[in-house]
């Protein structure tokens, strides 16, 4: 199975917690990620943090088709500002991490994303177009980090503090 994987992040003037406590909740994601229509937990052990195995439902558009797909939490550490998770069901096989890490006055917050190939045909595509997938995908993902900072800054008071982003 081939992959694509990139890691973008963005300095978000507002306090780690926060940032943390917003970016867990899959119902935030209509608000920054691109083709996103709904989300909401289907299974979620906790009230406040979520577990390995809790699982949430996302409506995803992509090419004018809807998909329904499924993601269930690998880890979830607001000590380390870590949430990591992975499609269970449905098209488009990823896996995210989110980081939110203390920095100057406010969050550095980093995103790797992995696309993984679903058969034989998109592995060979994934191979032969990572020399403009990779890019354009980090655009992407950089583009809704962009969207993601705005929408929590204007949410959440904004701190003194310089922004800045990076690819990587």
């Amino acid at each position: 199975m081939a992959e694509i994987s990139t890691t973008v992040e963005i300095q978000i003037d507002v306090p780690t917690d926060h940032v943390f406590q917003w970016v867990i909740e899959p119902r935030n994601m209509i608000y920054w990620m691109n083709g996103v229509r709904r989300a909401a937990w289907i299974r979620r052990q906790e009230a406040e943090i979520p577990r390995p195995q809790d699982t949430w439902d996302m409506l995803y558009e992509y090419r004018g088709q809807e998909n329904e797909i499924i993601m269930e939490v690998d880890a979830c550490d607001p000590r380390d500002g870590a949430f990591e998770f992975h499609t269970i069901e449905g098209n488009y096989p990823i896996r995210t991490e989110y980081l939110c890490q203390p920095s100057g006055n406010g969050t550095l917050f980093r995103m790797t994303r992995t696309a993984f190939s679903e058969n034989a045909f998109t592995s060979l595509m994934f191979t032969l177009t990572r020399f403009i997938s990779k890019p354009m995908m980090q655009k992407q993902n950089l583009a809704e980090l962009v969207k993601m900072k705005s929408v929590i800054e204007d949410q959440i008071p904004v701190m003194r503090g310089r922004s800045s982003t990076r690819i990587t």
